[in-house]
C-alpha cells in the first residue's frame, strides 16, 4: 500500500506541474482604457503561506484589468514545500512575468520513545518502544555499538547498543525529531537460565528444566521438556506473572543421545582393518603403531596395474555387496551420533564401488596410471618423499618400493593397451607429455628422489653409521638398477600407442556418449555427495554462480583501474603485487595465519609442529599442484607436513594464500580438528575432497576479509575487494566447462565459445579442454565446494543477523570430519533448528 500511495502522490503531482490560463475580456462595451506595462507591474501577486490541510492551494493576482490574459504556472500544490508560482501576463502586445512563493507549511511530526529501553532476545525482532503521532511515516533507525554501524537483525545478540530514530518527511508531515536510545538486549530479567542439555539414553525420563529461582508471583509453563527416547525435544519454557500473563518465553533443546554401539564398534574396527590391509603405503601414512589398529605390516610394492577378467570383477561386485549387507545389519540399530556419521562414511564408499562394478569398462574408462602430469610415475616420488621412516624396516620398503618399479612402470603399457583394445584410447596429448616427463627423468642427471632419501636415512638415529651407507646404496642401486629401466621400458612402449584415438578433440569421457555421461554423473555424485542430485538444477547453479563471481571481478577490477589510472593488465598485477598481506618467511606467514584462524575456527587442544619445504624442481616443474598437505597418522600429534610448488606460486599473497588453504586454518587445521572430535578412524581418514576443499577455499575467502578489516588504507582495501572477487570466481570457470564437456557434450570449438562470451582468452580453449577431460569432476570439488560453503554461511548470517558466531558456526561445519555435502547439509540443518528454536526465529530446511 505504501509504494501504491506513493505512485499516487507522484501523479498528482506531475498534474501540479500542468499550466492554465485565465483569459479576461470586456462585455458590452468595447471600449476601454489603454493599459501600461507599469499598470501590469502594479498588480498586486503577492506571497502566501498557510499550513497543510491536504487540499491543494493556488495564488491568483486579484483584479486583473479587462483584456489582459494571465496564464499561471505552477499553481493547484498540495504537499508541503516552498513553490515559485509563474504569472504570464498578456496585454496586445505587452508581456510580462510576476512570481510569488506559496509556502505550505508541514504537519508537525513528533517522535516520543524512552531513552533507555530494555529488550528480550527471544521471538526474533527486537521491538523498539517508540510512539509517533501520525501513521504515515516511516521511523528510519541507525543502530550503532562500539562506532560500528548494525542492520536490525544484528540487536538480536545480548547486548548494549545506541539507536538514533527519526521519521523522514513525507505526505504533509516534514522530519521529525530526532530520538536516540540506548538499548539494553538480555536474555531475560529475572535470575534463572533455560539452557540446552544432552543426556545418553539409558532407559529413564529426562528433562530440561529452568534454574534459578523466580520471584514470588512468577510462575513457568513448559512444553516439550520431558523425554524418553532417543532424539531432540524442542522444549519451551513461558515464565507468567500472577495474571497468568505470559513476560517472557525461553527455549533450550534435550538431546538424548543413544550410547555407543559396542558391536557396531567392533564392526569399525574390523572395517578399518580391511580397509587398509594389504596397502602397506597407507598403513604408513596412517598408523605410527598398525599394530595398535590390529594391522601387519604388508609387501611394499608399488601400484602394479593388472588385467581383470569378467569374473574377477563379479568377485568384486560380491565382495562389496557382502560388505554393505554386513552394514546394513546395523541400519536399524541404535547407533551413537558419531557412529551414524561412520555408518554413512562406509554406506557411501561401498554403495559407489557397487555402481562403478555395475558398469562395464568402468576401470578402464579412467585415467589413472598415465597422464599428462607424468601419471603415478610422478605420484611415486611424492609418496616416497613422504614416506615416514620410524624403523630399520620402514627404509627396507624405500628400498623394496623403489625396486618394485621395475616391474609397476611397465605394467602401465597394458593398461594402455586394455584401454585401446577396449575403445577407450589415449590421446596423442596425453601420452606425448607422459613421454616427456619420462625422457626428462631418462635425461637428468640424477633423480631427485636419491637426494632426498640420503638424506633422511642420514637423520635417522636408529641406524649406525655402517648401515646408513648400506640403506643409501641400496637406494641408489634401486634407482639405477630398476627405477630407470622401468621408466625407459614405459618411455619406449607409450610410443606405439600414438594416434590411437580418432582425434585430438575428442573428450574421453565425452565422446562414449550415454555410456560416458553415466560414468560422469557416478564421479561427481560421489564427490559431492549430494542427495537428490539434479543435473541441470547443478549446471544452473554453476552457471549462476560464475556469471555473478564474474561480474564482480569487472566490478572490483575497474575500480583498481579508475582508482590508480592504470590501462594494462600487467600494471594491475603490479599493483596487486605491491599491495602485501603479509611478506616474509613461509614460517613466519603460519604465525600470521594462526593469528587469523583465531577469528574463524576454536583453537586446536593440541599444537602441531607444523614443517614447510618446497618440492623438488624437478617434480614441481610437472606437477599441476601448487601444493600440498599430507595427512598425518591418527596416533600422531607432533609433526605435519606441508609442500609448495615453487614453480607454480606467485606473490606473497599468493604463498600466504596457499598456506592459508593448505595448512591454518584450512586442510591441516581441519584434520588435526577431526582427529580432536572422537570421530572413528574410518570417519577421519575417509574424507570427501568437495567438503575439505570447499572448506580450505571458503578460508581464503575469509584471509582477504581478515586483511581488509585490520587495514586503514582504502588502496589496500581496494585490491583485497578485487582478490576475494577474483578467488570467488576461481575454479568456477572450470567447474562450468567441466559440466559442459561431460554433461552436454561440449566440444573444443564449444569451449572456446564460452571463453570468448565470458571475455576470456580463448586460445587457451584447447588447453582446458585437455586439462578438463583427464580429470572428469575433479575442479567440482573446488569451485562446487567453495560455492556450498560460501551459500550455508551466507544464509546462516540472513537468518541469525547478530546471532551468528563464524567461530562457532565453522565448528559445527567441521564438527564430523570431511563428510559429503549431503551429510553436510544435515549437520547445518540441526545447528539452525536448535539456534534459531533458541531464539524464536524461523528456518525452513
Amino acid at each position: 500500500m505504501r509504494k501504491f500511495k506513493n505512485i499516487l502522490l507522484y501523479v498528482l503531482m506531475l498534474f501540479a506541474l500542468t499550466t492554465f490560463t485565465v483569459t479576461l475580456s470586456s462585455c458590452g462595451d468595447n471600449s476601454s482604457t489603454e493599459i501600461t506595462k507599469d499598470d501590469l507591474r502594479a498588480l498586486v501577486f503577492e506571497d502566501v503561506t498557510i499550513d497543510y490541510d491536504g487540499q491543494e492551494h493556488s495564488i491568483f493576482i486579484t483584479d486583473v484589468p479587462e483584456g489582459v490574459e494571465v496564464t499561471y504556472i505552477n499553481n493547484g500544490q498540495k504537499f508541503p514545500g516552498e513553490y515559485v508560482i509563474v504569472a504570464k501576463l498578456k496585454y496586445n502586445d505587452i508581456s510580462l512575468n510576476k512570481t510569488a512563493k506559496l509556502i505550505i507549511n508541514p504537519k508537525e511530526s513528533v517522535l516520543t520513545a524512552p531513552t533507555e529501553q530494555t529488550a528480550y532476545v527471544y521471538g526474533g525482532t527486537i521491538k523498539l518502544d517508540y510512539e509517533l503521532n501520525n501513521s504515515e511515516q516511516y521511523v528510519t533507525t541507525k543502530i550503532t555499538q562500539n562506532g560500528k554501524t548494525l542492520t536490525e537483525a544484528d540487536i538480536r545478540k545480548e547486548g548494549v547498543y545506541t539507536i538514533d530514530m527519526y521519521a523522514s518527511k513525507l505526505g504533509g508531515y516534514g522530519d521529525s525529531n530526532h530520538v536516540t536510545i540506548t538499548l539494553t538486549v538480555i536474555k531475560t530479567k529475572f535470575d534463572i537460565s533455560f539452557d540446552d542439555v544432552s543426556y545418553e539414553y539409558d532407559g529413564t525420563e529426562k528433562k530440561v528444566e529452568l534454574t534459578g529461582s523466580l520471584p514470588e508471583g512468577y510462575t513457568v509453563a513448559y512444553e516439550n521438556n520431558v523425554g524418553k527416547e532417543p532424539g531432540k525435544y524442542k522444549a519451551i519454557a513461558k515464565i507468567k506473572d500472577s495474571n497468568d500473563q505470559v513476560v517472557e518465553t525461553h527455549a533450550a533443546t534435550l538431546t538424548i543421545e543413544n550410547p555407543e554401539n559396542e558391536e557396531f564398534k567392533l564392526f569399525l574396527d574390523e572395517f578399518f582393518v580391511a580397509y587398509l590391509e594389504g596397502d602397506q603405503l597407507s598403513v604408513n601414512i596412517f598408523c605410527e603403531n598398525p599394530s595398535d589398529f590390529g594391522l601387519e605390516h604388508y609387501d611394499a610394492s608399488w601400484y602394479t596395474y593388472e588385467t581383470y577378467t569378467a569374473e574377477d570383477l563379479e568377485d568384486a561386485k560380491e565382495q562389496f555387496a557382502d560388505l554393505l549387507a554386513d552394514l546394513e545389519e546395523f541400519k536399524d540399530a541404535k547407533l551413537s551420533d558419531l557412529q551414524e556419521v561412520a555408518y554413512n562414511n562406509i554406506y557411501n564408499f561401498l554403495d559407489y564401488y557397487i555402481e562403478f562394478y555395475n558398469m562395464d569398462d568402468a576401470n578402464l574408462m579412467k585415467v589413472l596410471y598415465v597422464d599428462s602430469f607424468g601419471g603415478y610415475v610422478a605420484d611415486f616420488g611424492t609418496y616416497m618423499e613422504a614416506y615416514s621412516l620410524r624403523s630399520e624396516q620402514e627404509v627396507k620398503d624405500v628400498v623394496d618400493y623403489i625396486n618394485s618399479t621395475k616391474e609397476a612402470f611397465p605394467s602401465y603399457l597394458t593398461f594402455v593397451k586394455d584401454k585401446t583394445d577396449a575403445g577407450y584410447a589415449l590421446s596423442d596429448y596425453t601420452i606425448t607429455e607422459m613421454r616427456t616427463y619420462l625422457k626428462e627423468l631418462l635425461d637428468g642427471e640424477t633423480y631427485y628422489l636419491e637426494g632426498i632419501l640420503h638424506t633422511k636415512i642420514d637423520g635417522l638415529s636408529f641406524l649406525t653409521t655402517e648401515q646408513k651407507a648400506d640403506y643409501k646404496n641400496q637406494v641408489s642401486t634401486a634407482i639405477t638398477n630398476s627405477f630407470f629401466p622401468g621408466v625407459q621400458e614405459l618411455y619406449d612402449g607409450l610410443e606405439a600407442y600414438l594416434g590411437k584415438l580418432a582425434t585430438e578433440d575428442e573428450g574421453y569421457w565425452a565422446s562414449y556418449e550415454a555410456k560416458g555421461k553415466e560414468m560422469y554423473l557416478l564421479e561427481l555424485q560421489d564427490l559431492l555427495g549430494l542427495k537428490d542430485f539434479d543435473e541441470k538444477a547443478y549446471i544452473d547453479e554453476v552457471q549462476k554462480a560464475f556469471s555473478n563471481a564474474k561480474s564482480l571481478v569487472i566490478s572490483t577490477q575497474q575500480t583498481l583501474v579508475s582508482k590508480f589510472k592504470i590501462s594494462t593488465y600487467a600494471e594491475l598485477e603490479e599493483i596487486v603485487a605491491k599491495n602485501v598481506i603479509y611478506d616474509g618467511t613461509p614460517e613466519e606467514m603460519m604465525v600470521y595465519l594462526k593469528e587469523f584462524a583465531k577469528t574463524i575456527v576454536p583453537e586446536l587442544e593440541s599444537e602441531p609442529d607444523i614443517v614447510i619445504k618446497n618440492m623438488d624442481k624437478a617434480s614441481a616443474k610437472v606437477s599441476n599442484a601448487v601444493a600440498y598437505y599430507m595427512k598425518s597418522a591418527l596416533d600422531n600429534n607432533g609433526a605435519e607436513y606441508i609442500t609448495l610448488n615453487p614453480t607454480k606460486l606467485g606473490d606473497s599473497n599468493d604463498v600466504l594464500g596457499t598456506l592459508a588453504h593448505e595448512g591454518y586454518p584450512g586442510h591441516l587445521y581441519a584434520y588435526v580438528y577431526a582427529k580432536e572430535q572422537g570421530l572413528s578412524n574410518l570417519s577421519t581418514i575417509m574424507t570427501s575432497t568437495a567438503h575439505g576443499e570447499g572448506w580450505a577455499t571458503y578460508v581464503e575467502l575469509k584471509l582477504y576479509e581478515y586483511a581488509k578489516e585490520k587495514s586503514s588504507s582504502e588502496d589496500f582495501k581496494a585490491v583485497m575487494d578485487y582478490l576475494y572477487a577474483s578467488h570467488m570466481s576461481g575454479f568456477l570457470l572450470e567447474t562450468r566447462i567441466d559440466a559442459g564437456i561431460h554433461i552436454e557434450g561440449w566440444t573444443v570449438e564449444d569451449v572456446r565459445k564460452f571463453l570468448e562470451k565470458n571475455g576470456y582468452n580463448a586460445d587457451s580453449a584447447q588447453d582446458i579442454f585437455n586439462l578438463l577431460i583427464e580429470m572428469p569432476s575433479g575442479y567440482a570439488a573446488y569451485g562446487y565446494g567453495k560455492l556450498f560453503f560460501v551459500n550455508l554461511h551466507k544464509e546462516a548470517k540472513s537468518i541469525l543477523g547478530g546471532l551468528y558466531d563464524e567461530v562457532e558456526f565453522n565448528a559445527m561445519l567441521l564438527s564430523k570430519g570431511w563428510t559429503s555435502l549431503g551429510e553436510l547439509q544435515d549437520t547445518y540443518n540441526d545447528y539452525m533448528e536448535d539456534k534459531c528454536h533458541q531464539y524464536g526465529l524461523e528456518f525452513k530446511k
